[in-house]
């Protein structure tokens, strides 16, 4: 630009040689006076040769040729200057093809429960705790047109302190420790806390078509609201419900899935199915040889201040598992057997409405679960000696409502929840759930959440051998939720 600057006057001065050339030709001078008549005889100048006639360049002509020489240098400036602003602009393929994104949340919790009950012993309440919370991490790769591939990963200290057999009659009381010593440290007694990585899904899909779109990996299953957007920045709140606790259909599945969507006046519908190696808390490979299936259908309106999504989903399965003994050496023989088998099918509806600055969540889910004739999974048997799995009916509903506050008070968000649900337990088949919360949304990326929730059990459909008042409890969680 300084460049440019310093020829401006220059080039004011050479375009108006260019355009007004009359004003620099030599102007005529008055005629000399003639001289006096003399009798000699004039002077001739010798001819020059043809050679030494070259035509001598006029000013003008100079000065024509340096303005093109210059203005040839200001159209090169040019032209890199928009070269190097397009570079600027342009985004690079490289960052496109993977993109690094995810959230952590971390706080403090408090659970508080009589001290003689059975899950302040389980699960070492009525101690407050500083936690580490989510720490997720997804690699998303779009490398061609079409093809995207989603990984993601938790970063947990677990199981470090989890209690992992009880003592006296229970034998042995231990812990599960991940302490050891770094053996890549500068030291050779350098300590080190080792964590578990959590893949929570990793899968490919070919999304050319609205209509249908081919995913195959480990994907989260398309049940209700909460499963796909599980992330603590999206949810309203901390807690799960309890069909999702107790995994009453699987959190995660291995297999194909197939989902789309298309639009009928203002109202989008959607689907997704599935088939994959069902239930996978014992293994990732299909070893019950059978496939599960499910899907979800919904409907989506999102029309200004009012936005509704209405969904039903369903789940349907076979677990058991497989037992392999060796029965003879000579020659070596094996058998394979299950000691459990279930049948399992599971349907819920949703309803997810934001009207202005209000969000209401609520969803019904009702699973049922038949055993295969002798074959019924052992319960814990220090809790339950010789105890065996029922078949069972199991029953879940909750609402849970958001206001964001109006006015300078946006920051915040109070809401409401309220849980019932039904299944056989040791304690009490029947549980409520009461919560209240707050949201404080210091800008998009960061978010201070509060949830205290009271629970109280009760026998419903069925009669518990312990008192259910003693179990239950009180619960505080608040956390720093960040988006990155």
């Amino acid at each position: 630009m300084l460049y440019l600057r310093s020829l401006t006057p220059r080039l004011s001065l050479l375009a108006g040689l260019c355009f007004a050339p009359a004003a620099y030709a030599q102007a005529p001078s008055d005629p000399a006076p003639a001289p006096p008549p003399t009798n000699e005889p004039a002077a001739v100048e010798p001819p020059l040769a043809a050679a030494d006639a070259q035509p001598v360049p006029t000013e003008l002509e100079k000065l024509r040729a340096e303005l093109q020489a210059t203005q040839r240098q200001v159209e090169e400036l040019k032209a890199a200057q928009e070269e190097a602003a397009a570079a600027l602009q342009e985004p690079s393929t490289e960052q496109e093809k993977l993109k690094l994104y995810g959230f952590a949340d971390m706080g403090f919790q408090y659970y508080h429960a009589d001290k003689s009950s059975l899950l302040a012993n389980i699960y070492d309440f009525n101690n407050a705790s500083f936690i580490l919370g989510n720490v997720n991490v997804y690699f998303d790769a779009q490398p061609v047109d079409n093809w995207r591939g989603l990984v993601e990963v938790r970063f947990t200290n677990a199981p470090q302190g989890k209690i992992t057999n009880f003592g006296g009659l229970g034998g042995q009381f231990a812990r599960a420790s991940t302490f050891t010593d770094d053996t890549s440290g500068a030291a050779a007694n350098a300590p080190l806390w080792g964590g578990t990585l959590v893949i929570e899904r990793a899968w490919l899909e070919y999304n050319r078509f609205q209509a249908i779109k081919l995913r195959v990996g480990n994907w989260f299953s398309p049940f209700g609201i909460w499963n796909q957007d599980h992330g603590s920045p999206t949810l309203i709140s901390l807690a799960w419900p309890q069909f999702m606790t107790q995994r009453w259909m699987p959190l995660r599945q291995t297999g194909l899935m197939a989902y789309g969507s298309t639009f009928a006046g203002s109202w989008e519908l959607g689907y997704s199915a599935t088939l994959s190696n069902g239930r996978q808390e014992d293994a990732n490979l299909n070893i019950d040889g059978t496939i599960g299936g499910g899907g979800r259908l919904y409907a989506r309106r999102d029309t200004g201040s009012v936005n509704s999504t209405l969904g039903i989903s369903f789940f349907t399965g076979k677990s058991r598992d497989k037992v392999v003994s060796v029965t003879g050496v000579d020659p070596i023989s094996f058998r394979s057997e299950s000691t459990f088998e279930y049948q399992e099918y599971v349907t819920g509806a949703d309803v997810s409405l934001d009207i202005g600055r209000t969000r209401i969540r609520s969803e019904g889910v009702v699973r049922r679960v038949t055993y295969t004739h002798g074959k019924r999974e052992l319960l814990n048997q220090v809790l339950q000696p010789q105890g065996r799995a029922p078949d069972k009916w199991e029953h879940s509903v909750y609402v849970l409502v958001a206001q964001q506050l109006p006015g300078a008070l946006d920051v915040l968000e109070p809401y409401v929840w309220a849980e019932a649900f039904q299944t056989p337990t040791v304690i009490g088949d029947g549980t409520f759930v009461g919560s209240v919360g707050l949201n404080v949304r210091f800008n998009p990326a960061i978010t201070w959440k509060n949830q205290y929730s009271r629970v109280w059990l009760f026998d419903w459909m069925y009669d518990s051998p312990y008192d259910n008042s003693t179990n239950n409890l009180h619960q505080l969680h608040s956390r720093i939720v960040m988006a990155f």
